[in-house]
């Protein structure tokens, strides 16, 4: 097996790692060469492939034209070439440094790939130091920082996803988020939300606002903790409308600095009735979000989409992230998206067919 090779660092820092952005950045590249190229880029395998370093030469020269308008300045020549890898002692230093950048500057940091100043060498993960050299006060950027380089080794994550993490630091990330809305054969539904929060402030995390609004409702939200999370929560209201409830989610124990926890809450008594569609905003920085919708007492699931919608306005297809299907009277819609910034959103839309209908 060959070393990973640039492109795949090229890809992350763009966030189109997944085959359906590439494929969509691809076809956007190969539009501005020839129309005829539109649609041959590489399958997934391939792509997997071109990643890990396992061609023995170069791909074809179309896709290496392509790839070239898709990181102006880079010769494809270069995209090929090994990554370059560094596990020095002075790694975890640099990962210290970004992460006191980042608190520092956390209001300005605007998604996952916020650039890191060009005066310090990129951040590179270093081996965890023994643990008697562990003195670092909570919530401090060495602290931080050795969170993150525990996290990335028990969930396999690359130097530089942790980098990008590193890069948030100062404000909460959402490691997990899913979404999962069920719908009974009268519309009325229950909707359970999961978080697995990471907590790269430099306080600890007790509680978080959320709100919730239904078009139809039969009175106010009905809201409570789910069982799935890892802590004691509680509800606290702050608003409620007929159709719309502000409320705080209070966690006890708190989230340390450095520290995984997973919130999850219900609600209750909101009802689908001829619109079929549901919105999800991301509230955070998102690194995986699942939204996952069942709908029962239908007799066939006739269509569905999905778009991710951009903080600047825009709408890209999550088509290729959707999956759909129907089974004994009732709908399945899954839709997965990755590194979602706050305020971004993913909506999914379906229409069914009922037998009384």
């Amino acid at each position: 097996m060959g070393q990973p090779v640039m492109l795949k660092d090229l890809l992350r820092s763009r966030h189109w790692q997944s085959y359906s952005s590439f494929n969509r950045e691809y076809d956007r590249a190969a539009k501005t060469i020839d129309d005829k190229l539109v649609g041959t880029g590489p399958s997934r395998a391939q792509l997997h492939r071109w990643q890990a370093g396992d061609l023995k030469g170069m791909p074809y020269p179309h896709h290496c034209q392509v790839l070239e308008v898709m990181f102006p300045g880079v010769p494809a020549t270069a995209m090929f070439e090994p990554a370059a890898r560094s596990d020095d002692d002075g790694g975890a230093v640099r990962l210290s440094e970004v992460v006191e950048r980042s608190l520092d500057a956390s209001s300005e940091t605007t998604g996952w790939s916020a650039p890191v100043p060009t005066q310090r060498p990129t951040p590179s993960v270093g081996f965890p130091r023994p643990v008697s050299d562990h003195k670092e006060p909570e919530g401090s950027p060495a602290s931080l920082a050795r969170s993150l380089r525990l996290l990335g080794r028990r969930l396999r994550l690359s130097d530089e996803e942790v980098s990008q993490l590193a890069q948030l630091a100062g404000m909460p990330v959402d490691l997990e988020l899913e979404c999962t809305v069920d719908i009974d054969a009268e519309g009325w539904s229950t909707i359970t939300y999961r978080f697995e929060l990471l907590n790269l402030t430099a306080n600890p995390i007790k509680r978080m606002h959320r709100e919730q609004w239904f078009e139809t409702t039969d009175g106010p939200l009905r809201i409570e903790p789910d069982p799935s999370a890892d802590r004691k929560m509680s509800i606290q209201r702050i608003h409620d409308t007929a159709n719309m409830s502000k409320f705080a989610l209070v966690c006890s124990p708190a989230i340390e600095p450095g520290e995984i926890g997973t919130l999850a809450y219900s609600v209750r008594g909101g009802r689908f009735t001829h619109d079929h569609f549901w919105r999800q905003a991301s509230p955070r920085h998102s690194r995986h979000f699942t939204l996952n919708i069942r709908h029962h007492g239908v007799d066939m699931l006739v269509g569905c989409s999905a778009v991710e919608d951009k903080v600047d306005g825009s709408q890209v297809s999550a088509i290729d992230d959707l999956v759909c299907d129907d089974e004994d009277g009732s709908a399945f819609m899954t839709v997965t998206r990755d590194y979602l910034q706050p305020g971004e959103a993913v909506t999914v839309r379906w229409e069914v067919a009922r037998g009384d209908a």
